[in-house]
């Protein structure tokens, strides 16, 4: 198995950045991630608060990679199937003043703590402790012009997703060659919406394996697990955010289950959730589809995964 180590970290998804690892469709890497803020904040106590200072603009959220894929090129797509998570023992979180979730006169002093974290759970403090639920929050390949790490859009990037886990594949679209694929931010838990703009940040292990597939590129990155699929979208706030998601998800039912516009709008109704990524006042909001695998509905590259 291949290694990309921590050393290897960006700050943004770029074409320009040296490829650190060249594989084979079918690989599978390890990569090695940093926290949010790169270890600044883990030599506090853990289990107790701090200030929380507001992230340094342009150096948060810092991703490894990239890794390229041989024989990928601009309009195939790589599936990666998210292995395994393993996260380092202690991580942070905290509630920002600057974050938009809350109305100015509810916004908090901004306080962050260090968390002891374990297969047992996350000790967020003595009297409470939570389950681990690790998760990615920025996975993506390079766009066509380099992109910071702190936003996402059509190559993938700073999703947070709780759903980005082990035992989930993403399909993500290649715009240049090799796809060049960077993975990093990852949570040991966050709620749908990461609603003070911080999951439980922590270094992590992820292993991945890699797949190509030819002329497949989604328009949108889609997720796949025992239950859903999913189609992951961006917008300037939620309700434009949604109408991306849901007219993919249209899009699909009427072409795949040959359906009438309004007919596909009422399956989705019926049997769809509509839930929220990232929503905490920065410049864009994540929502995903979920569409249950039972209607056997997918995207090209996510039916290569067998129920």
């Amino acid at each position: 198995m291949n290694t990309v180590a921590r050393t290897y970290s960006q700050s943004n998804y770029s074409p320009d950045v040296v490829t650190v690892l060249e594989i084979s469709s079918g690989d599978r890497v390890q990569f090695s991630t940093h926290d949010a803020r790169g270890g600044a904040l883990l030599e506090r106590p853990t289990a107790t608060a701090f200030d929380l200072p507001k992230p340094i603009p342009g150096k948060g959220n810092p991703v490894t990679g990239p890794i390229s894929i041989k024989g990928a090129k601009p309009g195939d797509a790589i599936l990666v199937h998210i292995l395994e998570i393993n996260c380092d023992p202690i991580g942070w979180c905290g509630g920002h003043a600057h974050a938009g979730a809350v109305e100015a006169g509810r916004i908090p002093k901004p306080l962050g703590r260090t968390c002891d974290v374990s297969a047992d759970g996350i000790r967020f403090s003595p009297e409470i402790t939570l389950p681990l639920k690790p998760m990615i929050g920025c996975i993506g390949t390079a766009p066509i012009e380099s992109a910071t790490s702190g936003v996402a859009w059509k190559h993938g990037g700073n999703m947070d997703q709780p759903v980005v886990r082990a035992g989930t594949s993403i399909l993500l679209p290649v715009f240049v060659d090799g796809a060049l694929l960077f993975i990093g931010d990852v949570h040991a838990t966050q709620g749908d919406g990461e609603i003070s703009g911080v999951g439980l940040e922590v270094p992590a292990e992820v292993i991945v394996q890699v797949e190509l597939i030819k002329s497949a590129a989604p328009e949108w990155p889609w997720l796949i697990d025992d239950e859903y699929v999913m189609v992951l979208a961006v917008g300037d706030n939620f309700e434009k955010s949604s109408y991306t998601a849901i007219d993919q998800g249209l899009t699909l039912l009427e072409e795949q289950l040959n359906l009438e516009p309004a007919d596909a709008l009422a399956l989705l109704s019926l049997v769809a959730h509509i839930r929220v990524g990232g929503f905490y006042g920065i410049a864009h909001v994540t929502t995903r589809l979920e569409i249950p695998r039972h209607l056997n509905a997918s995207p090209r590259g996510l039916r290569m995964v067998s129920k």
